[in-house]
């Protein structure tokens, strides 16, 4: 017995052909025979791709080799570190001027940089706060001045006059002084400079040489400790409106403005904000700025937050009044220059910051940063 090749059906052995009597194959033991039908056709070739697939599918693969290839060897930048936080400005000095430190014919700030025993000139960006230079170290620094958009004077504990370059901080001159320098006023060409000792010598502005300064304002005008914050009253001209800060000399230091046109009064009121004090006398900010008079002073009761107030010129109305507690616990110098009132104030203890005030609003636009050490 042997099965069948197409079924598996038993069939009896034999020599000659035989049919499976369950499937009926033809031999169907016999090994090599033809399982398929004699009529039935062989089987049709797999259809291949048309010749601009091919091509497509080549161009492909090609493709993709050679950006394998490139990104293989192509060189990849590391990533870029983030730039150092700029550090922010501090002084411990009110001293304050300005100059064209950077050609773009707007005022820049000018300043001491720390200054309690040591202390660098800085010159900062009157439009973005950002620091542009600042001078070597001078001990114990004290006066400060911008004779001119091109010239800083600045004079430490030693009997010098330092003369720098506007645009780069650079010095120009170094002049010999009987004695300490503690105050600078400017005239045309030259300077007044009053020394520790309350006497007074003059300078040109070219090389330092000693000379009289006519055109300077006299030594008496500033002399006197804080002697620019000190005035009492403080007075600005506002288009054609004079506009005068007063406090009283005793009692609550309750500020007072009035307008005066040709000599007469237009307005006087009484402002809901006092003087700080220091040294046991009041400070009076007063700066025109944006077609008004912008005062800076402390809250009436308290006596400790700062507050600004913009007034009209023509009607002592106030534009706004508005708190000022980011400007720190004290102030020390306020200046108007170009499109901003440009403040230094802040804590005693950690030193005062540089700020440029929208005249507008009262609201900050910038906090200066220090610039990069020569």
């Amino acid at each position: 017995m042997r099965p069948c090749r197409s079924c598996g059906a038993s069939l009896e052995a034999s020599r000659h052909g035989i049919t499976c009597p369950r499937c009926g194959a033809e031999n169907p033991g016999v090994p090599g025979a033809a399982a398929a039908l004699p009529d039935t056709p062989a089987p049709a070739p797999a259809p291949t791709p048309p010749r601009a697939v091919k091509a497509l599918l080549a161009v492909a693969m090609a493709a993709v080799g050679v950006g394998f290839a490139v990104m293989f060897f192509a060189r990849v930048e590391p990533p870029r570190e983030p730039a150092p936080r700029a550090r922010q400005l501090t002084t411990q000095l009110d001293a304050l001027c300005f100059v064209d430190a950077n050609g773009d014919d707007a005022p820049d700030p000018v300043l001491w940089q720390d200054g309690k025993t040591r202390g660098r000139v800085v010159a900062v960006d009157g439009r973005s706060g950002q620091g542009i230079w600042s001078s070597s170290e001078l001990d114990r620094p004290d006066a400060l001045a911008c004779p001119d958009h091109s010239t800083v004077l600045a004079g430490g504990e030693s009997a010098t006059l330092h003369a720098l370059d506007a645009r780069t901080g650079k010095p120009r001159w170094a002049a010999s002084l009987p004695g300490a320098p503690d105050e600078i006023a400017a005239g045309e060409g030259c300077a007044t400079v009053v020394l520790k000792d309350g006497t007074a010598t003059g300078i040109k502005l070219g090389g330092g040489e000693v000379a009289d300064c006519p055109t300077a304002p006299p030594p008496s005008a500033i002399t006197g400790q804080f002697w620019e914050r000190k005035k009492n009253p403080q007075v600005v001209q506002v288009a054609d409106v004079e506009v005068a800060l007063t406090a009283p000399a005793e009692g609550p230091p309750r500020l007072s403005a009035e307008g005066r046109r040709g000599g007469a009064s237009l307005w006087k009121k009484e402002l809901p904000v006092r003087a700080p004090l220091s040294g046991g006398r009041p400070d009076l900010f007063l700066v025109a700025s944006g077609g008004a008079a912008i005062v800076v002073g402390v809250d009436v009761v308290g006596g400790t937050e700062l507050r600004i107030i913009a007034l009209d010129p023509a009607t002592g109305a106030s534009r706004y009044e508005r708190a000022a507690g980011y400007l720190g616990d004290r102030i020390v110098a306020a200046k108007a220059a170009g499109p901003y009132v440009y403040v230094v104030s802040g804590a005693a203890v950690s030193g005062a910051a540089l700020r440029a005030i929208d005249p507008a609003t009262g609201g900050t636009v910038w906090r200066a940063t220090a610039p990069p050490s020569p």
